[in-house]
């Protein structure tokens, strides 16, 4: 039987990616995992197991072995490899046993990529640099200014319809709309369905449309007025055009910044769930592990967004890596006649990663359930 125990971060620390993570992330991680002490003989994990989750050995010597590939090996906990999960991939391709009395830490996948994604999108805005031609989307704290409007008002742009302004000034809308971040991706019958969907509010000069620490609950634009966007410290300032909010909805995680109205303005915003159904998802095109192979061997490209500790220890052949939270200083190396399939370790990171990609007009799938469900294909180092 096994005897739960507490871990410190300086523990946590010596394992890849959690090491990537920061402090705070960590902090809220101490209270997440499971760490055990195992007797001789134990099994930790079977061949053929799902059971969605990170082992890590923290002490003692453990036995590998697979009936179907003919192995058997022993790993330390001194050996180099063991900062590594424990034979990766789900379901299990590998059975694991206690040779020695042994302490490992155990961690919900799902919680561990949560967590690895909220970080980078965060850093990843933190380092953006934005070109002068482009709408940089703003929320988890970026440190950019961004262009002027890009919404001219309708007094500039309309074609003005005497007899049913109403349908006219829909119209202007459309177009303009399709400047804005994914917008421009999509067709204008999806786009009239997101407008329809969208529920325009006025705001006023203080007024905190955003705190940090907060749900994410609504995808914003910014169509009247500034706004800035606040850590401790003013990251940033807003203007009519922007759009801000996606990070925490692409994420799953909470606001980590806040953002307020410099002055009265009005914003248009769009729930959660219909960003997801009507935003998010449609710009995404997933693929299975049989379906990418095909897709590589005619030309696709993979693209590893995982962290570079993680990618180094094992990726896909062939594939190039360029972290999440680097994607966006990053795209320049990337060829927009080329076709990419995006993946990390379950699927959170790549469908963030994807996200950002299309709404820049790169060609980019995302693999179905990440690089766990085909750890026989991942080669090392």
């Amino acid at each position: 039987m096994s005897e739960k125990q507490k871990i410190t971060i300086e523990q946590l620390k010596a394992f890849e990616p959690i090491s990537t993570l920061s402090v705070e992330r960590l902090g809220e991680l101490q209270g997440l995992v499971d760490v055990e002490e195992l007797s001789m003989g134990v099994t930790i994990f079977r061949e053929g197991d799902v059971d969605n989750q990170s082992v890590y050995l923290l002490n003692g010597d453990v036995q590998m072995t697979s009936v179907s590939q003919n192995l058997s090996t022993v790993m330390t906990h001194k050996a180099a490899d063991a900062k590594y999960p424990l034979a990766e991939g789900q379901p299990r391709q590998i059975s694991c046993t206690a040779i020695t009395l042994v302490k490992v830490l155990r961690i919900d996948n799902s919680v561990l990529d949560y967590m690895l994604t909220w970080d980078q999108l965060a850093v990843a805005e933190e380092k953006e640099e934005p070109a002068h031609d482009q709408t940089i989307i703003i929320e988890a704290g970026g440190t950019m200014a961004l262009k002027k409007s890009v919404m001219e008002s309708p007094a500039k742009n309309a074609e003005i319809d005497n007899t049913n302004p109403d349908k006219e000034d829909h119209r202007n809308w459309v177009r303009r709309m399709r400047h804005i971040m994914a917008f421009k991706n999509m067709p204008p019958a999806n786009i009239k369905t997101l407008l329809q969907k969208m529920e325009t509010i006025p705001v006023a000069k203080n007024e905190v449309v955003i705190q940090q620490g907060s749900p994410g609950d609504y995808y914003y634009v910014l169509t009247e007025g500034e706004a800035l966007v606040t850590r401790v410290v003013e990251l940033a300032s807003l203007s009519a055009g922007a759009s801000f909010g996606e990070e925490a909805l692409l994420s799953g995680s909470k606001r980590n910044a806040s953002v307020t109205m410099a002055t009265s303005g009005q914003l248009m915003r769009l729930a959660k769930a219909d960003f997801n159904e009507l935003l998010k998802e449609p710009l995404l095109d997933r693929v299975t592990s049989d379906e990418a192979q095909v897709r590589v061997a005619k030309g696709d490209v993979w693209l590893d967004v995982r962290h570079v500790t993680e990618f180094n220890h094992s990726h896909l052949p062939g594939s190039i890596n360029i972290p999440l939270h680097e994607l966006r200083l990053r795209m320049k190396e990337l060829d927009k006649k080329k076709e990419y399939i995006c993946y990390c370790g379950t699927s959170r990171r790549s469908s963030a990663a994807a996200f950002l990609l299309v709404q820049k007009g790169f060609k980019v799938v995302v693999l179905i359930g990440g690089v766990q469900k085909i750890p026989q294909l991942l080669i090392k180092g």
